[in-house]
């Protein structure tokens, strides 16, 4: 998925370059804050795929979990309830510390301007609500239900007055540049046209991969194009089969669906079928606030069942005032299909939400790539495990964010959680009870969508090839591709999961291939998706159990002996590994 062969000439002065000491790739609130926190003195530039100010951040709702009053809550109370969403796989380090460090966070939010809803009991303190797998009120929101545009418009504001921190709009990010192993600098395409980018390190800060699914919460630009270039360039990523699917998008066309936040639920909304009857009565001790997984799958199971295309999310037990002064995003949106939520129930369904896998990270945000970082939901730092807890997501942007920029105050050389092309815990071995479709190892062939011929003496883009299918008819073309990956992926890999249909979907998307005739973003963005799409696809069918945010119906129950992280890497010769990494319970972790 590179520039095409012949596009560059050899005289490398045709290309445009420019030379920074830190760039930043994505513009959402862990892009942003990535940026704010590179040491005083550093040059940095922020590609945006976009223009500032559009991201996926601004489409978060519900808020950000963190721990603001012992005497109501505490530390230990808010790290339980991740370790349980997350299902056995979250790094208890990594959760303990994002906890420790999150009342900071929110601190240094309101210090930069954000503008929290305040809690009208007692001045000075911030309104909590509560949400989907959390034990206390712990959640603080911005404009009701506008959170992540508060915290896009504050961060974005501070960007801008920023001296040492310039952007680069609609900057697309082809490919990282690797010198001898380290990662140097970035391909970016602007205005039509390549532009290098050499940078003494790289933040990753590109977002999930949303549109792998035809229903998603997600915005068109959420293409997991930083992950992609990670994986191309020899990264390790963990974790790419744990998709979580939200319960309740709105039940409209669109693309992206609108989020019907959780935190509704938390309101007192109740979850029904068509009949009336409380879906989740009697599923889950915690009933409609239940962990994300738990209720998507009990809506996906009472609407097969029923065979219905929706349920209903019952508000209008919640006074309309109450409504209106708490979720005038909702209320605007559902208005505007024609859908009053104070009197009528509204229909919902499932919606890809939130990619738990991305390019592992040590607790610094470093990659197993020295010069090379990744922060937010390109991210794997181990929190999430399986399955993400609510509104844990920004406040990981945040606390990750502020990490790199100490990381990269006191030692920007340093390598990360393993050396430079080393896979973790290298290919596949077997594991005592695992079985699995196959017994050693499961290399799968990584094929280059199109080819690239760097000028002599440049750096070499990651993961060049010489491979340029031709395009047939409609067939090939990148948005025909896009749309086809997006329907195998919802049929195939979608909330509820089976062996024989992850082996359809990954010979479908072995098939796929996208011919561009004109490069640019499209054709880009289309093979990106394709080897996402395998990567989620292959490590599925790996893992015969159900855990979290992968749910297999030929496999219904967990396993103990997969308690275990997958991880992919790309190796020299171009094939993809996977491999294992063992995960330590708490009490391990803290021996």
């Amino acid at each position: 998925m590179l520039i095409p062969r012949g596009l560059l000439a050899a005289d490398p002065s045709r290309l445009q370059a420019e030379e920074v000491d830190v760039l930043v790739v994505g513009s959402g609130v862990a892009g942003l804050s990535a940026a704010l926190a590179v040491p005083p003195g550093r040059t940095v530039c922020l590609a945006t795929k976009d223009r500032l100010g559009h991201s996926a951040t601004r489409y978060a709702q519900g808020g950000i979990a963190a721990v603001l009053d012992l005497v109501g809550d505490s530390v230990a109370e808010h790290v339980a309830d991740t370790l349980a969403a997350g299902a056995g796989l979250c790094d208890p380090v990594a959760v303990q510390m994002l906890v420790e460090e999150g009342g900071q966070a929110i601190a240094d939010l309101r210090e930069l301007g954000v503008g929290f809803d305040p809690d009208p009991s007692g001045p000075g303190e911030l309104a909590r609500t509560r949400e989907g797998g959390h034990s206390r009120s712990r959640v603080v929101h911005a404009g009701g239900d506008a959170t992540g545009a508060e915290l896009e418009r504050a961060l974005t504001e501070a960007v801008r007055a920023t001296p040492s921190v310039h952007s680069a709009e609609h900057a697309f990010l082809v490919d990282l540049l690797t010198t001898e192993g380290r990662v140097t600098g970035a391909l970016l395409w602007i205005d039509g046209r390549p532009r290098l980018v050499r940078a003494g390190a790289v933040v990753l800060a590109s977002g999930g991969a949303g549109q792998l699914f035809a229903d998603t919460t997600n915005p068109p630009l959420s293409t997991g194009d930083g992950i992609a270039a990670a994986l191309r360039a020899g990264a390790v990523l963990a974790d790419m089969e744990f998709v979580q699917f939200h319960p309740t998008a709105l039940h409209v066309e669109g693309d992206p669906r609108p989020l019907i936040s959780e935190a509704m639920r938390g309101e007192g909304a109740v979850l029904r079928d068509g009949d009336g009857t409380a879906v989740m009565a009697g599923v889950h001790p915690l009933g409609d606030l239940a962990p994300r997984d738990v209720v998507t799958r009990a809506v996906a199971a009472r609407m097969a069942a029923t065979g219905t295309r929706h349920l209903w999310l019952d508000a209008t037990s919640i006074p309309a005032d109450h409504l209106e002064r708490r979720f005038p995003t909702i209320l605007a949106r559902c208005r505007a299909a024609g859908i009053d939520p104070s009197r009528q129930p509204i229909p919902v369904s499932p919606a890809a939400h939130y990619l738990m896998g991305g390019v592992v990270t040590d607790l610094d945000g470093r990659t197993s790539l020295p010069g090379l970082f990744a922060v937010g939901e390109a991210a794997c730092t181990g929190v999430h495990g399986a399955n993400r807890l609510a509104s844990n997501s920004l406040l990981e942007g945040v606390v990750f964010a502020a990490r790199i920029g100490t990381a990269l105050a006191e030692d920007p050389h340093q390598e990360g959680p393993w050396p430079s092309g080393a896979g973790a815990g290298g290919t596949r071995v077997g594991v005592a009870g695992l079985g699995g479709p196959g017994a050693v190892e499961n290399p799968a062939q990584l094929h280059p969508e199109v080819g690239y011929a760097p000028p002599p003496g440049d750096p070499v883009p990651a993961g060049s090839g010489d491979t340029r299918p031709e395009r047939g008819g409609g067939v090939g073309e990148p948005l025909w591709v896009r749309d086809r990956v997006r329907r195998v992926m919802t049929d195939r890999v979608g909330v509820v999961r089976s062996g024989e249909g992850l082996a359809a979907a990954m010979a479908e998307l072995e098939r796929l291939t996208v011919g561009l005739g004109d490069p640019g973003p499209a054709g880009f963005e289309a093979a990106n998706l394709v080897q996402l799409g395998r990567a989620v696809a292959e490590l599925a069918a790996w893992r015969e159990e159900s855990r979290g945010g992968h749910w297999r119906s030929d496999h219904p129950a967990p396993v103990e002996a997969w308690r275990v992280r997958q991880t992919l890497t790309r190796s020299s010769d171009g094939n993809l590994e996977t491999g294992l990494l063992a995960v330590p319970t708490a009490e391990e972790a803290h021996r």
